[in-house]
């Protein structure tokens, strides 16, 4: 029983990915934090950025994380993104 749990759920994860497969392509580590930005804003999100960017522009930054996870996003329409805020977590270098 363990086995088909884990089984629907592995099937489930994947497909909430899929859904959101340009957008995870950007993240984390594939890219900048540009490129993650973009691409959420393209999925018509809304988004913020959480961290400094010391003044460097975004495609020197790297993405830490985002919140709300794209596994909780995924199979909303798109009046739903349009009033979906996304947090994304970034790290950028001192200079």
């Amino acid at each position: 029983m363990k086995t088909i749990a884990l089984a629907t759920f592995a099937a489930g994860a994947l497909t909430a990915a899929l859904g959101l497969a340009g957008t995870a392509a950007a993240f984390p580590g594939d890219g900048s934090a540009e490129d993650t930005v973009s691409g959420l804003k393209a999925d018509s999100f809304i988004v913020e950025l959480n961290g400094n960017t010391s003044n460097q522009p975004l495609s020197r930054c790297s993405v830490l994380g985002m919140h709300p996870l794209l596994s909780n996003l995924a199979g909303l329409s798109t009046a739903e993104k349009r009033n979906t805020v996304v947090l994304v977590d970034i790290s950028c270098p001192s200079h």
